[in-house]
């Protein structure tokens, strides 16, 4: 690009190295650049949208910046839980508000959540939002080596795995006068 070949640059955040006149890939992504092709083949390409795929060796960018209509380019949110990235719809909806609206529907009392990952944090929040309401609840974390730290600090409880989980369950079913598995 700056078109000085005795100098040595570092790119693409450092999985690219221009060195001795030739280009060299970090460690570990030499399969990548085959991956990228795969995604951009196989992406929806929405010109419509001025939304525009860039190969960048290892990676891939999606840029919407030359879109005439940057709010309309914008389809998906990203979110980020464990071990997975999600393109949802860019709206006001979450498990939080899932919680929220069910919990006025329903006309619920009391109300106990439990989940495993980030995506769960704004359910323990709407759980807190409710409590302060007057609704009895709790919002429980399910542990695992992948628990991210900011679910926990989010959760008033925890159990450990799904084994936890089910004692949980059955211990609730005992208070209310069901009959536990």
């Amino acid at each position: 690009m700056v078109g000085i070949d005795e100098v040595a640059y570092a790119a693409n955040h450092g999985l690219e190295y221009w060195l001795d006149g030739r280009v060299e890939l970090a460690e570990g992504v030499e399969g990548y650049p085959a991956l990228v092709e795969q995604i951009v083949t196989q992406s929806a390409y929405l010109p419509e949208l001025g939304v525009q795929p860039e190969r960048k060796g290892p990676g891939v960018a999606f840029h919407f910046r030359r879109a005439p209509d940057t709010e309309a380019a914008q389809h998906f949110a990203i979110r980020e839980g464990r071990k997975v990235i999600e393109l949802r719809p860019d709206v006001n909806a979450s498990k939080g508000s899932a919680t929220k609206l069910l919990a006025k529907r329903l006309g619920v009392k009391a109300i106990l959540c439990m989940g495993d990952d980030r995506t769960d944090i704004d359910m323990f929040e709407a759980v807190k939002h409710l409590c302060n309401r007057g609704v009895d609840g709790a919002a429980v974390a399910v542990l695992s080596a992948e628990s991210p730290p900011e679910l926990l600090a989010a959760s008033d409880y925890t159990v450990e795995g799904v084994e936890g989980v089910e004692w949980l369950l059955g211990e609730v079913l005992r208070a209310v006068g069901g009959t536990s598995p």
